[in-house]
């Protein structure tokens, strides 16, 4: 003990024992977490047993885009695309949708050791959570767990027409044997929320740069049907052919017919084919005025801008290509002529379709006289086509080019 100058006394111990030391930090790091948890209040609970920080729906395009944010990382390819949510050890990643006053749901669940990025778990769920008709849908994953998801499809793939749903997202880790709820979360984290689907109408394409081409690329075994001079009387006989076949095409509007039945070009778009123009008036080496009134008459008529032009009779000079790239189109010919104008017969018309090969664009007419030997000669062409495995495709399509769509 020693006596300092104010006459208080200080007693010295030494140094403490480390094992003491370490026990202090020991408590202080406790205390500390402690009190974290205490502060950070309900929401930090909710987040250790919620994965699901975040989840939104939103349209883009043609295409449904489900945004979600997980705040842990997990392995897509361990995920389960049919899974039984009710086994402890599922591990699943689901959309959940309902449409007001439907009782049954859909469901969409991405996963599976394969192509997991491009195709998802579809299936219909009953109230009593019996599954019908499982099977797959294309989808298109981007991004990675704990950093933000996007799972984007086309809604009509999963059975989700127009209108008013119910939706939530669910997740489990597939650790729950122990504690049931530990693993698994949803969002919201209570009840559902409401999302609005709306109908969507396609409104122009790319891939018009002034170009001029007569075929697609040749390493792939898809072919497009064109039809040029409608709308007519045998347009309506083509699309039910078209329809009953699952086939697409592309028709070379007269903007000045599509003005007198504008109801015939947009049936013809609703049925899933593309519009191209073909002048207002079948001009010979129609002028830029001609072109663009045309396009404007298909737009008027339709909404749609077309992205595609077809020289009449095939005439095309320097003068046409520059109308045709000042307005953003392209130029398209063919490397398969049915002749049918001549009307040369139905059979000779489906020998010469039948003709076509890899990137063939393939020329027929809707329009601009008799063309009953065409519609007849479509079916029997279209079977030999797909029996030798070629896919039917619009213009667009071929050239490796997209539509574009906005939602209603």
């Amino acid at each position: 003990m020693s006596m300092n100058g104010a006459g208080n006394s200080t007693v010295s111990l030494g140094p403490k024992p480390r094992w003491l030391q370490l026990v202090g930090f020991l408590g202080l790091f406790v205390l500390i977490s402690t009190l974290l948890v205490l502060l950070s209040g309900p929401a930090s609970v909710v987040a250790a047993g919620n994965d699901l920080r975040e989840a939104r729906i939103l349209q883009k395009g043609k295409m449904l885009v489900v945004q979600v944010d997980s705040a842990e990382r997990f392995a897509i390819s361990r995920l389960v695309r049919q899974p039984d949510l009710d086994r402890p050890q599922a591990r699943y990643l689901c959309l959940e949708m309902r449409r007001r006053g439907d009782q049954r749901f859909s469901r969409i669940c991405i996963g599976g050791r394969r192509d997991y990025r491009t195709v998802a778990g579809f299936a219909r769920i009953t109230p009593d959570g019996q599954v019908l008709k499982p099977g797959t849908i294309p989808v298109k994953v981007n991004g990675s767990p704990g950093t933000g998801l996007a799972i984007s499809f086309v809604p009509g793939r999963a059975n989700l027409t127009p209108g008013r749903y119910a939706w939530r997202v669910r997740f489990s880790n597939g650790n729950c044997v122990d504690e049931p709820l530990a693993c698994r979360s949803s969002f919201p984290l209570d009840g559902l929320s409401v999302y609005r689907v709306r109908p969507v109408q396609i409104v122009g394409c790319t891939g018009g740069d002034g170009q001029v081409v007569n075929h697609g690329p040749r390493g792939r075994k898809r072919v497009a049907l064109t039809f040029d001079d409608g709308p007519s009387s045998y347009t309506p006989d083509i699309l039910r052919i078209l329809k009953k076949k699952k086939a697409r095409a592309t028709f070379f509007m007269l903007g000045n017919l599509v003005a007198g039945d504008p109801a015939a070009a947009r049936r013809v778009l609703a049925a899933g084919h593309e519009i191209a123009n073909h002048s207002s008036d079948h001009a010979l080496l129609p002028g830029y005025s001609n072109l663009k009134k045309a396009s404007r008459q298909i737009r008027e008529a339709t909404d749609f801008q077309p992205c595609l032009f077809r020289p009449p009779y095939g005439a095309i000079n320097s003068s046409v290509k520059q109308s045709v790239g000042d307005l953003k189109m392209k130029s398209i010919l063919w490397d398969i002529d049915t002749s049918d104008w001549m009307t040369p017969g139905s059979g000779s018309i489906r020998s010469r379709i039948s003709g076509a090969g890899s990137g063939s664009i393939v020329l027929m007419h809707d329009g601009g006289g008799p063309r009953s030997q065409t519609v007849d000669a479509l079916p029997g062409a279209i079977d030999n086509l797909r029996s030798r495995g070629y896919t039917l495709v619009t213009v667009t399509e071929l050239l490796g080019n997209r539509f574009i769509y906005r939602p209603r």
